[in-house]
């Protein structure tokens, strides 16, 4: 599936496959992350939830190797000033990356907010979110510790003095949301820089708190529900069975006036964030 490598990242490293996030709670974000996704043609929904972003005080960044227009201004045919003015922006800043070069951003926020951190200690990292509910840490910080700004540049043909800013707006923030789709997934190393955006959620806590999250934007109907009931290309063999032998076809039911018995048991998908208590998330 499209979103595969999404699955493929975040279920090692928070323990479920899909978004942690509503529609809410990017109304509520601080600041939003969108890479690798063009919510003007593909997810026109979303636009208007991240215009409500930005009214609430709220910042979105945008990242992609084109600035397609969706992504820089949005006219909702349904207010006034968008039939009779330019509209409004979509996002507040928009990092024009060169593509394939996602990962290497994702690294250099991490060293630059691990930086400030060394500086003003508690200020940046949530560490009662760290020791309480993560491993690995030490490892990730210990890979971060240095960086070959040349190359950096080079990877993702953006300037320091960029990533440094989108690192200023990243450590000012108490709730954030990355956001991406196929322009990320579809990458040979995929896997990867989506488990480099998880790394930069867990460092300052962004799961189980309003307006925070991982955000894998779908592009089909109901595909992320799909997913939650253990609907993808290697399903489960329990998954399969049971909805062979519950399916209201199965039991050739009077619809009109007996209620199918849903499948059970379907796989239950439980964020291991959702609390300090609920589980570990492992840095990757």
């Amino acid at each position: 599936m499209c979103h595969e490598s999404s699955g493929t990242a975040l279920s090692p490293t928070i323990g479920i496959g899909k978004g942690t996030v509503s529609l809410e709670d990017l109304e509520k974000a601080e600041l939003i992350f969108v890479v690798g996704q063009n919510p003007g043609t593909n997810h026109p929904r979303m636009l208007g939830t991240l215009a409500e972003c930005r009214r609430n005080g709220g910042k979105v960044v945008a990242v992609n190797p084109l600035p397609e227009a969706g992504l820089l201004r949005f006219k909702d045919p349904q207010t006034p000033k968008g039939l009779l003015a330019d509209g409004e922006r979509t996002s507040d800043e928009f990092l024009q990356i060169r593509v394939g070069g996602d990962q290497a951003l994702f690294q250099a926020l991490g060293h630059l907010l691990l930086k400030k951190e060394a500086e003003a200690p508690g200020t940046i990292v949530d560490r009662e979110f760290i020791e309480s509910s993560t491993d690995g840490f030490a490892d990730y910080a210990d890979a971060r510790k240095d960086l070959n700004w040349a190359e950096i540049e080079l990877a993702t043909g953006l300037e320091r003095t960029e990533i440094e800013h989108i690192a200023e707006l990243l450590a000012a923030s108490k709730a954030t949301i990355f956001c991406w789709a196929l322009g990320i997934t579809q990458q040979p190393h995929s896997v990867d820089t989506i488990k480099e955006i998880v790394n930069l959620l867990l460092l300052q806590g962004n799961f189980g708190k309003p307006g925070a999250g991982a955000c894998p934007v779908r592009g089909h109907s109901n595909v992320q529900g799909d997913r939650t009931f253990g609907i993808w290309e290697k399903p489960r063999k329990t998954s399969c069975s049971d909805s062979t032998q519950n399916s209201a076809s199965a039991h050739r039911a009077n619809t009109a006036t007996t209620q199918p018995r849903r499948c059970m048991p379907w796989p239950v998908a439980r964020s291991t964030c959702s609390s300090p208590s609920a589980g570990t998330s492992r840095w990757r």
